[in-house]
């Protein structure tokens, strides 16, 4: 597998570093004397990830480091439920609907 940046494709890459590439097609013909002086050259290929990419491993990241439930919040609203103690604000529930599903458009 290719791991790049510590992402990990699902399928097998693979790059050919052998292979010497030049901007003129010359399969016909001699290989350019620049091109023949590096032919013993090792060259590496470089990947560069955009801002986005970035941003979005960070992200990933950040998520997968956050616990699944908060069981302190948990607890504590189970206990205000069975003893009557939890109160729901209908107005902020209702407002807080809204702007879920507005920002889902």
């Amino acid at each position: 597998m290719s791991d790049i940046n510590n992402i990990k494709s699902g399928g097998q890459v693979g790059l050919n570093s052998n292979r010497n590439v030049d901007a003129r097609d010359n399969r016909g013909g001699e290989k350019p004397a620049d091109v023949q002086s590096n032919t013993h050259t090792s060259r590496t290929d470089t990947v560069s990830l955009t801002d986005v990419a970035t941003q979005l491993q960070s992200s990933q990241q950040a998520l997968s480091d956050a616990p699944v439930v908060n069981n302190e919040r948990v607890e504590a609203l189970r206990a205000a439920i069975a003893d009557g103690s939890y109160q729901v604000d209908a107005a902020e529930l209702a407002q807080n609907m809204i702007n879920f599903e507005t920002q889902l458009r």
